[in-house]
């Protein structure tokens, strides 16, 4: 990170390298994001991909962003992966390796054994399969970065998060970050409207695993609003939002209903953070024929044709964007990404919502293990705010997928046949144990040219 003095003494020259930087899905809001935030004003953002005409089109589009809000940031791209890592202060991960094709068969192949799965790329058969890919290239990129730029930060979007960051902290000196913002949504598009409240008078303590953080705390306007959320429940009921739907099909699929965290809470006391996609595949019995494959607590099974066609439109939107046939009105998101790398950059300090290795944060939960937590970042780094023990209900969930996701890691990193098919064998979809095996079978065959 250098700074430079003079006329400008508060810009910071960053360099942010961006692994798979031709995303139609994050590469453009998360541009928009650097561009609109002044304390990365001067920053070279190096885009990089394996895919070409992605890349292209993406890098032609970021220009066009920084333009039209009047940012200062320098795009460039590079198919050359250590050009993109050289001396970077920040490196943004977020890939897919294989894309959809290779996702069909997470979701399809287990189906074929009963094993129906909403979301199918953090727990389960999917999130095993998925992390099996992710975890050996992810570690990989590390041990550039421990060449070419090791005091940088590894900031990861991609999931399995939890098996990413914790395969990277385990083999490597890299910091790592995995920033995710379904405890963002969840505040800004639902709390808000179940206690009638602006954003920023909602505030929430929040500590667990990634996709399945738990609220412990939330301030509703001074009010206690667990105590608020349980006096709408009495009077609204677990299942107020079922019949809602977005008039766009390809959207609805991946609308949250609050029904599984709402029943959680009603059950166990216990508030989950994330979406109901990802809430119901922690936990036997949602995503079953009885319970209609999810659909009784308002959760769709998102095929791969759902992706694509999502996929498809967010394309064509970006070609016509870069065209300049059609015009965007960029604002800030709810992702962290930029305000993180601001604060670790000398910029406004903030409490943010992060993905990394327990230092005894939570109390309960093994050493060294990814978390889901709160913590302090400024420019001396990321600093975890203890909460001390996880609620029991909560730790009865959550430890038994630490201990998955522990196995998950160990398979990936060392080829360890026998501890992929112990985090299948004791995962909570698996309805039936004698179907591990073959399931694994299928799924290490049809991924074995995307496993390093």
């Amino acid at each position: 990170m250098r700074l430079y003095a003079g006329f400008f003494p508060q810009i910071i020259m960053i360099k942010i390298a961006f692994i798979g930087g031709g995303s139609v899905q994050w590469t453009t809001g998360l541009v928009a994001d650097m561009a609109l935030t002044k304390h990365l004003a001067g920053a070279t953002v190096v885009l990089h991909d394996v895919d070409a005409d992605a890349l292209e089109l993406l890098t032609r589009a970021c220009k066009r962003i920084v333009s039209d809000v009047a940012g200062n940031l320098n795009i460039t791209a590079t198919p050359d992966r250590a050009e993109a890592l050289r001396d970077a202060d920040f490196v943004i991960l977020c890939i897919s390796i294989g894309g959809l094709n290779a996702m069909r068969n997470d979701i399809e192949i287990p189906e074929r054994y009963g094993i129906y799965q909403s979301v199918g790329d953090t727990v389960g058969p999917g999130g095993l399969a998925r992390g099996l890919r992710h975890i050996p290239f992810a570690v990989q990129v590390a041990r550039d970065m421990e060449q070419l730029c090791p005091n940088a930060y590894m900031l990861n979007l991609t999931n399995p998060m939890t098996t990413i960051c914790r395969g990277v902290t385990r083999a490597t000196s890299i910091r790592t970050i995995g920033l995710c913002h379904e405890v963002d949504i969840f505040r800004m598009r639902h709390l808000t409207r179940l206690f009638d409240l602006p954003e920023e008078e909602i505030s929430m303590d929040v500590a667990g695993i990634n996709h399945l953080p738990v609220i412990l705390r939330c301030d509703a306007a001074g009010r206690d609003g667990l105590s608020l959320l349980r006096e709408w429940l009495a009077s609204h009921g677990v299942f107020e939002f079922l019949g809602e739907h977005d008039d766009d099909v390809k959207t609805d699929v991946f609308r949250d209903r609050l029904a599984v965290k709402l029943s959680l809470f009603k059950r166990l006391g216990v508030l989950f953070g994330a979406g109901d996609r990802h809430v119901a595949e922690f936990l036997p019995g949602y995503l079953t024929d009885a319970n209609q494959r999810g659909a009784r607590f308002g959760v769709l099974l998102t095929t791969i044709e759902n992706r694509l066609n999502l996929a498809k439109v967010r394309r064509q939107r970006i070609e016509q964007y870069a065209a300049g046939k059609t015009q965007e009105d960029w604002k800030i998101s709810f992702e962290q990404m930029a305000s993180v790398m601001a604060a670790l950059s000398g910029g406004p300090a903030g409490q943010f919502v992060v993905n990394v290795p327990n230092q005894g944060q939570i109390d309960n939960l093994p050493r060294q293990a990814v978390v889901e937590c709160m913590a302090q970042v400024d420019a001396l780094g990321v600093r975890p705010l203890s909460v001390g023990n996880l609620p029991l209900p909560a730790h009865g969930i959550i430890a038994a997928h630490v201990a998955r996701q522990e196995l998950t890691v160990e398979a990936a990193l060392t080829g360890n046949r026998a501890s992929a098919l112990a985090a299948l064998m004791a995962d909570p979809l698996i309805t039936n144990p004698e179907t591990a095996e073959p399931m694994l079978n299928e799924l290490l065959t049809a991924n074995a040219r995307f496993i390093s």
